[in-house]
């Protein structure tokens, strides 16, 4: 994911992935790399012509939304609707890179209203894009937060109770959520038809950190076997996170691929 490239140009993460084997990657809408508000149709033009010359392909678009000022859930209705055209323009970008997955989550409630009022903002802001994905043929995968990023979809229960709008709408797993959240694949998968998506690192066991595997606390390797137990046939995106990895995000990519190699995955 080249969001662990943030402080790079973008060609430069690109032939990080080239060097390193990659061919399939999630792709970060943030600055300076993609963002919808700066020159969205020609950044879109030039992405796939360095897409289609190296052969590479876009598993996931996920346009920043936990640093942006944008919430679904926000109880001030213009606020609400800024953010709504936020992440339609983004559908459509995600269309236009030619990948069929779009990264959503279920934004922040306000303190100032009850958990039901800000839930139904969330769900019904959900609503209007998964309709328009429908349409369009895109999946949206619905990625619970860390209680430290939301304070509405932070766990299995919590995305169990979200989905279900639309066929487009699908759940995902962050392992840093998962972790703090206290539960492990098998929650996901006891009333998941099918897993859509995977977020892959270690973490602290304490806080929001996404960490270089084996930099952490977290049993990944026990929750690729589970993946495997349960045939799962997605992707597996290394969201490395942090000040450490962004001055080498090449060596922090490389190392945990190789942990992962290892396995024989």
């Amino acid at each position: 994911m080249n969001i662990t490239f943030r402080h790079f140009p973008f060609h430069y993460f690109l032939e990080c992935m080239d060097n390193l084997g990659i061919n399939s990657i999630e792709l970060w809408g943030g600055e300076p790399h993609l963002y919808v508000y700066r020159n969205i149709l020609g950044n879109i033009r030039s992405l796939r012509r360095e897409f289609k010359s190296r052969n590479m392909k876009i598993i996931c678009y996920t346009p920043e939304q936990c640093i942006y000022p944008y919430n679904i859930a926000s109880s001030d209705a213009h606020w609400r609707k800024k953010s709504m055209e936020y992440f339609m323009e983004n559908l459509y970008a995600a269309l236009e890179l030619d990948t069929n997955m779009m990264l959503i989550t279920s934004g922040i409630r306000d303190f100032s209203v009850s958990k039901e009022e800000s839930w139904k903002y969330a769900s019904d802001s959900i609503f209007q894009l998964t309709k328009v994905a429908e349409m369009e043929g895109l999946i949206l995968a619905l990625e619970p937060l860390t209680k430290y990023e939301s304070n509405l979809v932070i766990d299995s229960k919590g995305l169990k109770k979200m989905l279900g709008q639309s066929p487009s709408l699908k759940g995902m797993i962050d392992t840093v959520s998962m972790h703090l959240a206290g539960e492990t694949p098998d929650e996901y998968y006891s009333f998941l038809p099918e897993l859509s998506h995977f977020h892959l690192m270690d973490g602290d066991g304490q806080s929001d950190a996404h960490l270089a595997l084996d930099d952490g606390v977290l049993n990944w390797r026990e929750y690729l076997t589970n993946l495997q137990s349960h045939r799962y046939k997605g992707s597996c995106t290394l969201e490395i996170m942090g000040s450490n990895y962004y001055q080498n995000p090449r060596d922090a990519i490389m190392k945990s691929l190789e942990k992962v190699r290892e396995l024989g995955i």
